[in-house]
């Protein structure tokens, strides 16, 4: 080989590594803000929440609104949230300080300005990649002063579409039945905040579901001492009978496109699946086996419902075609299954089992693959998924009183939210009263 040749060679080999080292590197500075929520052995994205910066003063705290966000990342078990004080976070020009930021390890950072004016909230927040040393996102609310969570719910689930492809469920809430002798409804938002009685008829409510558009919730409810299905507008507060025939009117469970509903009702006794439509008139019968039919939930295309039967001699869960055909058994492993509740996203089903004597919160896939268990502490029942089907909500005794606790979808983190004792949560599909 000539002088020439190996020149040109090494030349060559030299350009090589330098665009290897250019674009194969797992450098921050080369990272774009994108988690992979498929990826198994995902790993948690850094991320840096400043204190918030008021710009006027007033009966809001910028520390109390980090704090929201904070909590909104770290329950969908995809961040690691990374402390850094504001002077630290900021140049002196009060831009970011992506090199402080950088040795942090932060790939994201959130940071947040507001002012009052009167009675009314001008908030501005911005998502930055400090890899890229860049905006990613910025966006301007302005609402009532009483609105500041709503506002940083809002911005936060834009944070999750931003960087996960899918908008988040923050500025969603959760229906439940207070654990007293009356057992009202209540509605909350996600993380257990505004509390509002949404019942006051002095009977037992039972089994909640939330309508598609968020205006209205279907219950059960023994006003008339039978359990009859109810409608509540969220809009004037008032009631309204759907179902009231003799017998079990239970477990209403709204169509995904809120055209139907499908509920299990007594046949001479015995109760089966039914879809009624929302003026409560009887369309179909789904089951039609010996045992009894109870609690359906619909997969999110609805050509599916699962439900809760005992013909096998126990409670399992079974699935049965909209539109006809055989039932088929979903769940084999535990002796005693129940509470059904379909992921938004159609893969997984999510339930309550008896496992060595206590019950569980348990997800299987829709043909009965991939069972896990998701809970350990405590008699946990009545799950919830959230509509972005990141995370659900239960009800579990783990701490002695009965209370409304949510976790992600893998069960790694579990936190209460009702401030008072519940049971039997109902995630609102979307943005809900």
């Amino acid at each position: 080989m000539t002088s020439h040749e190996s020149n040109i060679k090494a030349n060559a080999l030299s350009l090589i590594v330098s665009l290897l080292l250019f674009t194969g590197c797992p450098s921050n500075l080369q990272a774009k803000l994108l988690i992979d929520v498929n990826n198994p052995n995902l790993v948690k994205m850094p991320v840096a929440v400043i204190d918030f910066i008021s710009e006027t003063g007033g009966p809001i705290n910028g520390k109390d609104l980090a704090a929201i966000v904070k909590n909104d990342l770290f329950i969908t078990g995809m961040f690691q949230i990374v402390e850094s004080s504001p002077a630290a976070a900021f140049t002196q020009n009060l831009e970011p300080n992506f090199d402080h930021l950088a040795q942090l390890g932060v790939q994201a950072l959130v940071t947040g300005r507001f002012q009052i004016r009167g009675d009314q909230l001008v908030l501005e927040a911005k998502l930055f990649d400090v890899g890229l040393r860049k905006l990613e996102m910025g966006k301007r609310y302005t609402s009532h002063v009483s609105d500041h969570r709503k506002m940083v719910h809002q911005f936060d689930d834009r944070v999750l579409e931003k960087i996960t492809g899918t908008q988040g469920c923050f500025d969603s809430k959760i229906a439940f039945v207070g654990d007293s002798q009356s057992r009202e409804l209540y509605s909350m938002e996600y993380d257990g905040h505004n509390l509002q009685q949404l019942t006051r008829n002095g009977t037992i409510n039972l089994s909640p579901d939330w309508a598609p558009d968020g205006n209205s919730i279907l219950f059960t409810s023994y006003l008339n001492r039978n359990p009859d299905l109810y409608s509540l507008n969220l809009v004037s507060m008032q009631t309204v009978p759907v179902s009231t025939r003799p017998g079990l009117n239970v477990s209403g469970r709204y169509s995904p496109d809120g055209q139907f509903i499908a509920l299990s009702a007594s046949v001479k006794s015995i109760p089966k699946i039914f879809i009624i439509n929302t003026q409560g008139h009887m369309l179909k019968q789904l089951t039609n086996g010996r045992g009894n039919d109870i609690s359906p939930t619909w997969s999110p295309d609805s050509t599916s419902i699962a439900y809760v039967s005992d013909q096998a001699g126990a409670p399992q869960i079974y699935v049965v075609p909209v539109n006809g055909g055989e039932s088929r058994r979903l769940t084999f492993v535990s002796n005693y299954n129940t509470d059904p509740d379909w992921s938004p996203r159609g893969d997984m089903v999510a339930f309550t089992a008896r496992i060595d004597g206590r019950f569980q919160i348990c997800v299987i896939r829709q043909d009965g693959t991939d069972f896990k268990v998701l809970t350990d502490q405590g008699s946990n029942q009545e799950p919830s998924w959230s509509p972005d089907g990141r995370l659900i909500a239960f009800s579990s005794n783990r701490d002695g009183a009965k209370r409304i606790y949510i976790m992600d979808a893998k069960g790694a983190i579990q936190v209460p939210v009702s401030p008072l004792t519940g049971k039997s949560p109902a995630w609102s599909r979307n943005h809900a009263r």
